[in-house]
């Protein structure tokens, strides 16, 4: 794995000074600015956003229980070609995705999360896409959840799912390294619009170790 100059730097510092390079690059530009950085920080929370006004949060404070049965809530039914999340209609029969017609085939998967990183008191929250949540735990499919991992046994792909997330932001875990990117928009006056971070990639070593035990 490649580092680059900003792997080794605290988080404050690290973000700190992405976001005065991208603010200089804005001065030049009104297109949006991407900055891209790899750090080493520790997980505290994956929020996942259900509604507008509900959210399940998963932090050190979550039970292995509860996170097991949060699980049905953070995942979703979508177009299996494009993602988009499918409604029900009044028979609880879904939806077609319209876009994608003829495609009619549908596919589970993990809702998008907002992921909060700590490094001592200082904190940055990140997106993290349905893909990288299913990165984060070893390529599980969100299809998998119900099904037992062999015939024999009576551990489901859903207890393993729910122990890495456990492992994963427990207050003991080990730091992972993470690839984030930062969008910066302006106006035409470099007036800061917006300012977001989403990640990129995940290099996991806890989580790796935390499901040997089950799997």
């Amino acid at each position: 794995m490649k580092k680059n100059k900003f792997e080794g730097l605290r988080l404050k510092e690290a973000f700190k000074l992405t976001m005065e390079k991208g603010r200089i690059m804005l001065r030049k530009t009104t297109s949006p600015v991407h900055r891209v950085i790899q750090i080493k920080a520790q997980i505290s929370e994956l929020a996942f956003p259900i509604t507008a006004t509900q959210k399940i949060a998963l932090n050190a404070h979550s039970s292995l229980k509860s996170i097991f049965s949060s699980l049905p809530n953070i995942v979703y039914t979508g177009c299996a070609k494009c993602g988009l999340e499918l409604e029900t209609d009044e028979n609880r029969i879904y939806k077609q995705c319209f876009s994608c017609l003829p495609f009619t085939m549908k596919k589970i998967y993990y809702r998008p999360a907002l992921m909060t990183i700590v490094d001592g008191r200082h904190d940055v929250c990140i997106r993290v896409e349905s893909k990288l949540i299913e990165k984060i735990l070893l390529n599980i499919s969100a299809d998998c959840l119900n099904r037992v991992i062999v015939p024999s046994s009576e551990i489901t792909y859903g207890m393993v799912v729910a122990d890495l997330f456990h492992s994963l932001l427990a207050v003991s875990a080990e730091p992972c390294v993470l690839k984030i990117q930062s969008l910066f928009v302006s106006d035409e006056n470099s007036y800061l619009l917006q300012q977001d971070f989403s990640l990129l990639d995940f290099y996991p070593d806890i989580v790796k170790h935390g499901a040997d035990a089950l799997l």
